[in-house]
């Protein structure tokens, strides 16, 4: 929205500098501000009104249900799937310009088929199970978001087969998970070349989801679930050559994420415990995620040494951990030798941050640095009996430094020098 209020203010000024005359200048504005008046809001206010609609007949159903015969039940339970479907088709055919028309259908469609499955087994009383019925109407929704070219519904659809898989747990259902979320994922990847905040928002749902599945499918294959966790976030860091809506979910949960789950392997109790051990299933899992994101460090090496760096190193932290579950060094010295190599990582990564940020005049990396940096230093406060006094000096000397390096980051920024990001 801001980029076509800058545009028609920009018309404006074309017009008076007389580089295009009234004429052109209205054609332009009329076709921008057309642009405009699709907004977020109308698309959200599109879906909620058709869930509430769909809400209300349920309601008013419900509330004389008993009173309706065998046959009226039926008609009222398919009624909805007709009126849905004959909508998307007439969306697809008349109105498949309007994001609007296109989310309300598919949503008013998948809404359509979860009461029919429902109300059909109520009617007939027949024997169901909760993951089966969620897994069925996930399945049955999936066209919808390709057809339709409709975000509404993926989110159901993720919802539909995380619920599943928490609930039917076992290492076969996990290969089936994992194709399932690729049918999902892959329709944000066909979106990738449309740039829009809707590309943002499903990636942000696709990474979410990406999280849950791996922690699902780490505890069906006893795999370590920081390990996983960490293997996934590695992964997300990893991935390059994508457009900046899509890659910025990546990279924020990526950067957050590792960081979070190397601070927690810094303390030693997280090396002193076993939880499963190592097992095929888990150590192929674990394997092609880590070489997945090798294969995409080495492609990123001379374009940004410093998002190589920091990829190696978790990949390192990553292969130090599985080496731990699977030759059982969940005893001292080797706990506390690697909670010294966890706190020498995150150091490290901090101090990179903080360099690569001073040298190439980018505050936002340099923040990230200095934010690891003290959020190690805290940890190991409360971590150890070091005096007040030394806390208090301490904390002043970092406080110190962050704005001493914003102050020098800021005077570099006068003068522009483009620097490698991440």
């Amino acid at each position: 929205m801001k980029k076509e209020r800058w545009l028609l203010k920009e018309i404006d000024m074309w017009r008076q500098t007389q580089l295009i005359d009234e004429k052109t200048a209205g054609t332009l504005r009329g076709l921008y501000a057309d642009k405009k008046n699709i907004s977020f809001m109308l698309v959200l206010f599109s879906i909620i009104g058709t869930l509430l609609i769909s809400t209300g007949v349920i309601l008013i159903g419900a509330r004389n249900w008993e009173y309706f015969p065998m046959y009226v039940r039926v008609i009222i339970a398919f009624t909805p799937l007709a009126v849905s479907q004959s909508l998307a088709v007439f969306t697809v055919k008349k109105r498949y310009h309007s994001l609007a028309w296109r989310e309300s259908a598919a949503i008013l469609a998948t809404a359509s088929v979860f009461m029919a499955i429902a109300v059909v087994g109520q009617i007939f009383h027949l024997p169901g199970d909760y993951g089966v019925y969620v897994f069925t109407c996930g399945l049955l929704a999936l066209p919808m978001i390709y057809i339709l070219n409709a975000a509404s519904p993926l989110t159901v659809y993720y919802w539909t087969i995380l619920n599943w898989a928490a609930l039917e747990q076992s290492p076969a259902n996990a290969l089936i998970l994992f194709g399932l979320f690729i049918l999902g994922a892959l329709f944000v990847y066909i979106e990738r070349n449309k740039a829009t905040a809707r590309l943002a928002y499903i990636s942000w749902i696709t990474v979410i989801a990406g999280f849950v599945m791996v922690l699902i499918m780490g505890t069906m294959l006893r795999n370590s679930l920081l390990l996983t966790a960490l293997c996934f976030f590695v992964l997300l860091l990893s991935v390059e050559d994508l457009p900046e809506q899509m890659l910025m979910p990546l990279k924020f949960a990526g950067i957050t994420g590792g960081l979070a789950v190397t601070a927690i392997l810094t303390y030693e109790d997280m090396w002193s415990y076993r939880s499963y051990p190592v097992n095929a299933g888990g150590g192929v899992m674990t394997g092609i995620m880590l070489a997945i994101a090798l294969f995409f460090a080495v492609r990123i090496f001379k374009r940004g040494k410093l998002k190589f760096l920091l990829v190696m190193s978790l990949i390192l932290l990553c292969a130090l951990r599985f080496l731990w579950a699977a030759l059982d060094l969940s005893r001292s010295p080797y706990d506390f030798i690697l909670m010294c190599v966890s706190n020498l990582a995150m150091l490290s990564i901090g101090v990179g941050f903080i360099a690569y940020g001073v040298k190439n005049a980018v505050l936002l990396q340099t923040n990230i640095g200095m934010a690891a940096v003290c959020a190690l230093i805290v940890m190991r406060f409360f971590d150890s009996s070091m005096d007040i006094l030394w806390r208090g000096i301490v904390f002043l000397l970092l406080g110190t430094a962050f704005l001493l390096v914003n102050k020098r980051i800021l005077r570099k920024k006068k003068q522009p020098k483009q620097g490698e990001t991440i």
